[in-house]
């Protein structure tokens, strides 16, 4: 389900294994010769929409009303029970780079938001941002309340916090192994039925790897398989619309544990 892979170089891989192979024979490691260059890489891009969204700013109105219809047929029984005073919902923006997701997003649904993002001066210029009080378009009582500096594969959950974990543009960053665990360790850090969001680029056939940034652009046959490994329920899987026909398709895909049989 996975296939052969190109790289941006030119070079190829006949498999995804071949490629983790290579970097953990790298100097370094996967750890410093993979995980290590992709924050360098952001660590040098500037801390704005159009930075962390490598040129393409525009699309974030469009990204966020797709991604806040998904949210609102997910989770639609929580929001009016939110609404109602009788609970409070709490998100995880996992990749938050300079908080776009949260501010546009997040934010505006949900009570509580922590943000979660390897970058120093990314995750900076997020809370400062939010901080500022310049940019209060959700509701008051709506706060950001950690702000963790970490990568994914890193990251140690808070036990049942989370109504929604958003994995937006990072999963990318995870080789398979990590991605298999995150999911596992989602578990941990999710309320009961609560549930993971993963929106991601997506190539036709195999994999694409970004040598610059150290990033895995996956099919969509590939991330099922993830998804099926992982044992995780599939929701939804989702195209991403109207964005501009040059850029990789962009899938949400919604996911839950299966429940455990007493």
């Amino acid at each position: 389900m996975q296939g052969a892979g190109v790289t941006s170089d030119g070079g190829t891989f006949e498999n995804p294994g071949e490629l983790w192979a290579q970097e953990a024979q790298a100097p370094g490691g996967i750890e410093q010769h993979w995980y290590a260059k992709a924050v360098e890489y952001w660590d040098q891009q500037e801390a704005s929409y159009n930075g962390v969204l490598g040129g393409f700013g525009f699309v974030s109105d469009v990204d966020v009303r797709d991604s806040r219809q998904l949210i609102e047929k997910v989770l639609k029984t929580e929001l009016a029970e939110a609404a109602a005073g009788k609970r409070t919902l709490v998100a995880l923006d996992c990749g938050a780079g300079v908080g776009r997701v949260s501010k546009e997003l997040l934010l505006h649904l949900f009570q509580e938001v922590d943000l979660l993002e390897p970058s120093a001066h990314l995750l900076q210029a997020a809370e400062k941002d939010i901080k500022s009080g310049k940019r209060t378009s959700w509701p008051a009582a709506h706060q950001a309340v950690n702000f963790y500096q970490a990568g994914l594969q890193q990251h140690v959950f808070e036990s049942q916090r989370y109504d929604v974990i958003w994995i937006q543009w990072c999963l990318l960053y995870l080789t398979d192994e990590d991605v298999l665990q995150l999911f596992r360790r989602c578990q941990q850090g999710l309320k009961p039925g609560g549930v993971i969001v993963v929106k991601e680029n997506t190539c036709k056939k195999g994999f694409v790897v970004d040598k610059e940034d150290s990033s895995l652009t996956r099919s969509n046959a590939y991330m099922l398989d993830l998804v099926d490994r992982s044992g995780m329920q599939l929701l939804y899987n989702q195209k991403q619309k109207n964005f501009p026909k040059d850029l990789f398709e962009v899938r949400m895909y919604c996911l839950k544990h299966p429940a455990v049989a007493l």
